[in-house]
């Protein structure tokens, strides 16, 4: 009869260490669904910031394309007005400005030299996102 009460025994303790065994198992798994969660936020925000820098970095090779294209034709055709200004509707979303001053450089005797012009490029392609190119002229 002892052997019984034994075996109900171990039955009974085996039941009940199933019962929170499988209870335990539930909370691991909250728990591991829990941190896969915010490792998932984690790659959505890292992805989002990975896009952001892409467009970023379209945005500026295409306006340091536009200044060289710009920059090119000027060479050509400068703005002899003074300034040009080329609006973003018109130029696939960067606003061009062109502007030709005199620049002013001394010899060694203090005189100046005739004929140099400074043609300033800036592109503007964004919110605070400017590029520009500077180059000097020589027009007699």
């Amino acid at each position: 009869m002892s052997k019984k009460k034994v075996f109900r025994f171990q039955w009974f303790s085996f039941q009940r260490s199933l019962k929170t065994a499988s209870a335990f198992s539930l909370f691991e798994v909250l728990i591991a669904l829990g941190v896969f969660a915010i490792a998932v936020i984690g790659l959505a925000v890292a992805l989002d910031s990975a896009v952001q820098a892409a467009f970023e970095a379209r945005g500026r090779a295409f306006a340091r394309m536009q200044l060289e294209s710009r920059l090119s034709a000027c060479l050509a055709d400068p703005p002899l007005q003074g300034k040009r200004v080329i609006e973003a509707r018109d130029n696939h979303g960067v606003r061009v400005e062109e502007t030709l001053e005199p620049f002013e450089v001394k010899t060694t005797n203090g005189d100046l030299v005739p004929g140099l012009w400074k043609l300033k490029i800036l592109a503007d392609w964004g919110a605070k996102k400017t590029e520009t190119a500077d180059i000097l002229l020589y027009r007699p």
